[in-house]
């Protein structure tokens, strides 16, 4: 006769153990002290065992049933209920333990040496403070695609979009090493690339050429540290890309000659760039030497004169000048890309200027110096025309010196 939850209810301690059976090899353990312990009797390789299944109330009449199954069920499999119970456990904290940090470090060991001392830096330092605070301890099969989003926003809510896009992208791969090395086995970082590039878009945001006189006489006029204003005056006359002016080593100057020689190791293309300077360029760099020349950087941190100055203090500048929503740094490349083509300029010497990879390696062995001439004469005409604009003077349609 199977039991009843009224029966079970109204059963109390005795001097002895009591076992009410429920049938099917489940029973009712009832102890002196009136505690009620499930238990299923099962035979396996020709010996009697016992599974312990739980307490009632705690596991009520019809989850016992439901466990004895399941576990007649492993029986018929050849499997003990315990083992199997045992570990599952186990696994569960073997998964416990596949947390995101160590998956993390793992991605980055195995890139650090391929990669630019500084996007080492930037990488290393997106991991630190953005990523791992907050997903770091999460075992790696638990994180979805919400809370990467949340890990994003967080970021983009600062005003650093960039740094956004590059810890969707760092997450994505590490979750591609726990999918190769089985601790994981999708990717949730792939539902938010819609998302980012959306962010791209408004990130690469350039002046528009009714805007560059204004805002150059607002950078010209700015009130915070010379170093931030001479950085983003530096970057609209080169066009090189924010972290490659930020990082900036007097080294690599030969202000004699004008010319600044960017190494491959600092490089996005991991190729060495040669930016020719133009004569405002160089009066920008007598102006800094006497701030920084002491220093190793042409852009120390405040405070410091072993690190540079980090980007977001430029995107800073930005803000204070009143162009979040129209300009960011990085826009200074297409600023410069857009008013030359638009000019008549040599796409392919624009083109080099930006420093944009050149997929025939043969080429690429030695364009680093190509169309220097050109270029030097380019930028010179660049500088004057963007002078042109922040004094207010009529700019006039001119066509390019042959």
């Amino acid at each position: 006769m199977q039991l009843t939850d009224k029966a079970i209810r109204g059963v109390k301690g005795g001097a002895k153990p009591v076992k009410m059976a429920d049938g099917g090899g489940l029973y009712l353990e009832v102890t002196p002290a009136g505690g009620k312990l499930w238990r299923y009797r099962f035979r396996l390789a020709g010996k009697e065992n016992v599974f312990a299944i739980g307490a009632y109330p705690r596991v009520s009449l019809a989850d016992a049933r439901k466990a004895r199954d399941e576990a007649r069920d492993l029986v018929k499999q050849g499997f003990n209920p315990s083992h199997y119970r045992q570990q599952a456990k186990q696994a569960v904290i073997d998964e416990n333990l596949n947390t995101f940090a160590p998956v993390a470090d793992e991605w980055y060991q195995s890139k650090v040496d391929s990669w630019s001392k500084g996007h080492r830096h930037h990488v290393r330092t997106i991991l630190d403070k953005d990523i791992l605070p907050r997903i770091g301890k999460l075992p790696i099969r638990s994180i979805t695609s919400p809370l990467l989003h949340d890990v994003m926003k967080k970021i983009v809510a600062r005003g650093a979009t960039t740094r956004a896009i590059l810890a969707r992208q760092i997450m994505g791969s590490v979750f591609n090493l726990a999918i190769l090395t089985h601790r994981a086995d999708t990717n949730p970082a792939e539902p938010l690339k819609r998302q980012i590039a959306r962010c791209v878009t408004e990130h690469h945001r350039h002046l528009e050429e009714r805007d560059v006189g204004d805002f150059l006489r607002k950078l010209s006029d700015y009130t915070g540290h010379a170093t931030t204003r001479i950085a983003l005056q530096l970057l609209m006359l080169t066009a090189v890309r924010p972290g490659e002016v930020c990082g900036a080593r007097w080294a690599e100057f030969d202000i004699d000659g004008q010319n600044w020689t960017i190494p491959k190791e600092r490089m996005k293309t991991r190729k060495p760039h040669i930016v020719p300077l133009s004569n405002q360029a160089v009066d920008l760099l007598k102006e800094l030497e006497p701030i920084t020349g002491d220093t190793a950087f042409l852009f120390p941190s405040q405070g410091t004169k072993t690190q540079t100055m980090p980007t977001q203090s430029i995107r800073n500048a930005v803000v204070k000048l009143g162009y979040a929503d129209k300009f960011s740094p990085h826009g200074a490349r297409g600023t410069f890309s857009t008013m030359l083509n638009g000019r008549g300029y040599n796409s392919d010497w624009i083109e080099r200027q930006l420093a944009h990879d050149e997929g025939n390696r043969v080429r690429a062995s030695y364009n680093h110096m190509q169309y220097l001439p050109e270029r030097r004469k380019m930028l010179q005409e660049w500088a004057d025309l963007l002078d042109e604009l922040r004094t207010g003077a009529k700019v006039l349609p001119f066509q390019r010196s042959a």
